[in-house]
């Protein structure tokens, strides 16, 4: 590719112009478009909300892109985002595959076996209600029949965290831990012996066999924090583990 329509086409990604890079590519005759366009291409519909005419670009140079990760993942955006969760979890698991440390891959093919299994074998319509609702928080169902509560830390409600810098919270799960035990105790105190907590440094976690407990536990977390006022309140009275 061209370095200067490189230069162009980053630009206007990175000014989230994606109609200007669909119409610039697609002035070059598609026989003189090379991968590196194709993926640009397919890039910006994806980013406009065009899965399928997306996957169509993809398909179309899917042998130059059986060892790109960055192929396998944008096309199972696109097959995401068309609920096709199964071709969705098939992507994202090769694209995993070949760039272990892409934590978004890891991330969007958990959420597709999640939704491929819940959509393919469940039908349980409540499980993606509340999926939607909790983000960037998620839920993860194990073999063993209980349900995870997590989330990976960070960014999320960090300024929350910093409040107490001076006392060691520093944000990481254990801190997300000693607030989670607050609200619980405080908020839904009839859930403290079936809502367990297992943090780890760069991860909080709750979990329970109790699918109805889980379910309104991370509804209502959610909800708390999202009110600035209420979690500042529980989280004064969180102990440093």
């Amino acid at each position: 590719m061209d370095k200067d329509l490189l230069k162009q086409l980053t630009l206007w990604h990175n000014k989230n112009q994606y109609e200007k890079i669909i119409i610039k590519i697609k002035e070059i005759p598609e026989a003189e478009r090379d991968y590196d366009l194709v993926c640009h291409l397919g890039r910006a519909l994806n980013n406009q909300d065009n899965y399928n005419e997306a996957i169509k670009c993809f398909l179309s140079v899917q042998e130059q892109g059986e060892l790109d990760p960055l192929w396998h993942f944008r096309i199972g955006y696109a097959y995401y985002y068309l609920k096709q969760y199964k071709e969705a979890s098939i992507a994202f698991k090769q694209s995993f595959a070949l760039d272990p440390e892409d934590s978004q891959a890891s991330m969007f093919l958990e959420m597709s076996l999640n939704r491929a299994g819940i959509m393919n074998v469940e039908q349980d319509e409540t499980w993606l209600e509340v999926v939607e609702k909790i983000e960037p928080f998620r839920l993860v169902a194990h073999d063993s029949g209980s349900i995870s509560f997590i989330i990976n830390v960070g960014k999320y409600k960090h300024e929350i965290f910093q409040t107490r810098a001076e006392d060691g919270f520093e944000g990481n799960g254990y801190d997300w831990g000693s607030l989670a035990a607050v609200f619980l105790e405080e908020k839904m105190p009839h859930l403290v012996d079936i809502i367990r907590f297992d943090p780890e440094a760069d991860m909080f976690a709750a979990y329970t066999d109790n699918k109805e407990a889980i379910f309104s536990f991370a509804i209502t977390f959610k909800e708390a924090c999202e009110d600035d006022s209420l979690i500042r309140d529980l989280f004064s009275r969180a102990v440093l583990d």
